[in-house]
């Protein structure tokens, strides 16, 4: 509220007139910035200032105190200046001796026009003084919530309502005494908020009680009204436009919601009954076909079907030509309760359905049979194994890595896990038996290493010769090694002994010949070089200082010697063969004599050189 000056004398003063957020009138100075709950002397009138009777107000309720005579009363006093008999507050007389002498006027005077327009009150509210009444002359409770109870009681007489503001209330109770039942503001607020929350939360559950109620009576008008799940709403409106449960409901787009939801149940509740129908149908279908072939045929089945549950097809499929109705007549006639429902019973796809769930089923169990069947035939064929492995076992001691097949079948050819094993999928007895060969390899093998390791370890040398009762004692000392096993262990060391022993003397016999070939290819670079009539005795203080004799043994280097001059008298006889029969033919064919002599030659030359490279000495 925005303030006005008012002044007795002087229209133009500092002082300006308030009211508080509970309704009372305060006054506040623009120059001093003092605020005051009494009225000012320069805003009273000249008869007020010369009254002795000063206004006060006790919850809400204006009173007059006399500052000579000390009295106070409830009746405004007519003549200013002649003491009046006081006049007790309802109560006792101490609660009107206890309201302070400077208590502020609650009541409100306004100024005139012309004094408002004089002139103009700050920009901003000023502040609420602080309040001066005494708690003594209010209606004291003895808790918080009494308090709260009188003051949410005090609402509900004036009619507070959900959608009030607190301005609103304020203007409504102020005057109320027991709107200061609550000593401090918030707590008013905080009370009339939970009030207002309250009363909301009714008139909301009224509201929805009222729309349910609503929502039943459309609903079982709709019932009444010969409408099915393809009527739309236009009908409806033309069809109870003037019922009392049709004009209940304040707006049409709230009737369009309700019928829609109308329609939606509608929905649901004939498809739960279709669904229930057609499931039963169905099950009865399913059971009549019981155990279907595989091979059953679409066309027969369904023939089967029809004949048996032509009277469950749908309305507009039945067989019988009495029972049969049109399509116009099941969707766009008008319905009713006792109206054929067009959508009940079976259809062609669901008797087709039934046909692939019934010939699926049947696979299934086609499946499953057969199944069980080469499960049957794999556990006989694994036992049959079994079996025959478990005679393995029986004779595994017998056997050695180098046991063969045809030692072992004669022994077994008539025993029953052989011939189990005959004609059957998966490994043959002959295979199986190679398995065990193998892994018996395998584990001989194993303990042949761990025995050549321990032995060089403890630099036992193998020999050819080495005894046997020598090997098996180092065996036990150093090895973990079965002693059925020995034999064969044995055997295979002395066998690699063997081996190694001529792997050596063939090294060494490489060596030699290499040596050989080394001196003899000496002898042909020799210079001068050896003639057919060349003697050992002669050339063996040359050749003697040869490196390539050092290396070799005297008779050794002879026997090349011999071979080198063998070959040189055998070179020498060919060229004097060859020179004769140049002699005997024509000056031509001497040329070509010639040319091929030179090939020859280079051949000859070539080929004794290859064969004596690849000779044999000793």
């Amino acid at each position: 509220m925005n303030g006005t000056a008012l002044g007795g004398q002087d229209p133009v003063t500092a002082w300006v007139e308030y009211t508080s957020p509970d309704g009372r009138a305060y006054f506040y100075n623009r120059d001093t910035k003092v605020t005051t709950w009494e009225k000012p002397d320069e805003l009273k009138t000249q008869q007020e200032r010369d009254s002795v009777w000063k206004e006060y107000a006790k919850d809400g309720r204006p009173y007059w105190y006399n500052t000579q005579t000390k009295q106070s009363t409830w009746t405004r006093p007519d003549v200013p200046n002649q003491p009046i008999k006081p006049l007790e507050a309802p109560g006792s007389r101490m609660d009107l001796d206890r309201v302070p002498s400077r208590q502020p006027s609650m009541q409100r005077r306004e100024p005139s026009r012309s004094r408002r327009s004089a002139s103009r009150g700050p920009r901003s509210r000023p502040p609420v003084p602080a309040t001066t009444l005494d708690s003594r002359s209010r209606h004291e409770y003895k808790t918080i919530e009494e308090a709260e109870q009188a003051f949410t009681s005090m609402l509900k007489r004036h009619n507070v309502r959900g959608d009030w503001s607190w301005e609103k209330m304020l203007r409504a109770v102020v005057n109320d005494p027991d709107y200061r039942a609550l000593k401090t503001l918030p707590e008013r607020k905080n009370a009339f908020q939970r009030y207002i929350t309250a009363v909301r939360e009714t008139e909301l559950e009224q509201h929805r009680e009222e729309q349910r109620k609503q929502r039943t009576e459309f609903f079982a008008l709709l019932d009444t009204l010969p409408i099915s799940e393809y009527t739309r709403f236009p009908k409806v409106k033309h069809l109870a436009h003037e019922h009392k449960a049709f004009c209940a409901i304040p707006s049409n787009k709230e009737r369009v919601e309700l019928f829609d939801a109308y329609v939606d149940e509608l929905l649901e509740k004939l498809g739960g009954e279709r669904r229930r129908v057609r499931a039963q149908c169905v099950r009865d279908a399913t059971e009549y076909l019981g155990a279907l072939s595989i091979s059953a045929k679409w066309t027969d089945v369904k023939d089967k079907l029809l004949e048996k549950f032509g009277d469950q097809m749908m309305p507009i499929l039945h067989l019988n030509p009495e029972k049969r109705m049109p399509m116009d007549i099941l969707y766009f006639g008008v319905r009713d309760k006792d109206t054929v429902d067009p959508e009940s019973g079976l259809s062609m796809l669901d008797l087709l359905d039934i046909y692939e769930h019934a010939i699926t089923d049947a696979e299934r169990l086609e499946s499953d049979r057969r199944k069980h069947e080469k499960d049957k035939v794999y556990r006989q064929q694994r036992q049959a194994r079994d079996a025959f492995r478990q005679l393995l076992n029986e004779h595994v001691k017998e056997f050695t890595p180098s046991t063969t097949w045809s030692e072992f079948y004669p022994q077994i050819k008539h025993h029953t896990a052989y011939t189990e094993m005959l004609g059957q999928s998966g490994s043959t007895p002959q295979e199986m038996f190679w398995d065990a060969i193998e892994e018996l390899s395998d584990e001989m093998y194993n303990e042949r290493k761990q025995l050549e390791s321990a032995m060089r370890s403890h630099n036992f040398h193998m020999h050819v010769d080495t005894a046997f009762d020598k090997v098996c004692e180092f065996a036990q000392s150093h090895c973990k090694i079965d002693a059925k096993h020995m034999d064969y262990i044995y055997e295979q060391l002395v066998i690699k002994c063997k081996r190694r022993e001529e792997e050596d003397d063939e090294r060494k016999q490489r060596h030699k010949r290499r040596l050989l070939d080394t001196f003899k290819y000496a002898l042909y670079d020799l210079c001068p070089e050896l003639t057919p009539d060349s003697k050992w005795d002669t050339e063996c203080a040359r050749i003697s200082r040869m490196a390539e004799y050092k290396a070799l043994d005297e008779n050794a280097c002879r026997e090349v010697f011999d071979q080198v001059i063998e070959r040189t008298k055998e070179r020498a006889e060919r060229k004097r063969r060859d020179s004769g029969s140049k002699r005997e033919r024509s000056p031509d064919a001497g040329a070509a004599d010639k040319r091929s002599k030179h090939g020859v030659d280079k051949c000859e030359d070539r080929g004794s050189s290859d064969l004596e490279e690849g000779e044999m000495v000793g």
